[in-house]
């Protein structure tokens, strides 16, 4: 049975290498961009149609996740691991009193309540692989106890909401064999980490498919760092 990996957010930064180094290890993915588009995802697909799958998925509509876990089931079997690598970083630095609220409610949206949508849709999916994992890419700023600078509110409680999703999945999944784990991937060289990261794509993606491809069913519920590091809830 062929190795199957999905994707979300993977129009871009880490979501994009996450699909090129899976393809490069011989896996079949289902590449969920937000939206179609992305040139650099669409020369991924030229140079091996066979093995990527694009399905447009928007982690924060209830009907496009209904609709690509469709498309998704029409075109794969089962789903080995699920990368719920889709996330937003509202970009607000303000105190209390100037937070926009609405930018708290839309990282919660995507952050945490897209990464329970998208794993409900795909669970029949996911029930039918072998290795049954369950990945969040998450950060250290979701982190309550490395918290020592506070500000970004959006970002930090939409994340340490994740973080949250993923003990629940681990509890709920871990029966079934499951591995559900939060990952951080570091700080990244992408649109989104801005140009201050520094780890690029490249070698921030080979540390996270080390770690989630090689945890155990001891790692279920864990939040790692790169080098398989456990990191504080």
């Amino acid at each position: 049975m062929a190795d199957v990996a999905l994707v979300t957010g993977a129009g871009r930064g880490i979501g994009l290498e996450l699909c090129r180094q899976l393809l490069d290890r011989g896996w079949t993915v289902v590449a969920c961009p937000r939206v179609t588009g992305s040139p650099e995802l669409a020369e991924i697909a030229r140079a091996d149609p066979s093995r990527l799958h694009e399905v447009p998925l928007d982690v924060a509509d209830d009907d496009s996740v209904a609709h690509g876990a469709e498309r998704a089931a029409a075109l794969v079997d089962h789903i080995d691991v699920l990368f719920n690598n889709a996330g937003i970083f509202p970009r607000e630095n303000g105190t209390l009193e100037q937070l926009d609220l609405g930018s708290v409610f839309d990282a919660f949206d995507v952050n945490a309540v897209g990464v329970l949508r998208v794993t409900r849709a795909l669970l029949p999916l996911l029930r039918k692989g072998h290795a049954k994992r369950v990945i969040q890419m998450t950060s250290l700023m979701g982190s309550l106890r490395d918290n020592s600078s506070g500000g970004s509110w959006a970002y930090r409680l939409s994340k340490a909401a994740m973080n949250m999703v993923t003990r629940n999945l681990a509890h709920e999944l871990g029966p079934e064999g499951f591995v559900c784990i939060s990952v951080h991937p570091g700080w990244v060289r992408t649109r989104m980490g801005g140009e201050g990261g520094r780890l690029g794509p490249r070698t921030a993606v080979e540390q996270v498919l080390h770690v989630a491809l090689a945890a155990g069913r001891e790692a279920n519920g864990s939040f790692k760092g790169p080098g398989s590091v456990d990191l504080p809830f």
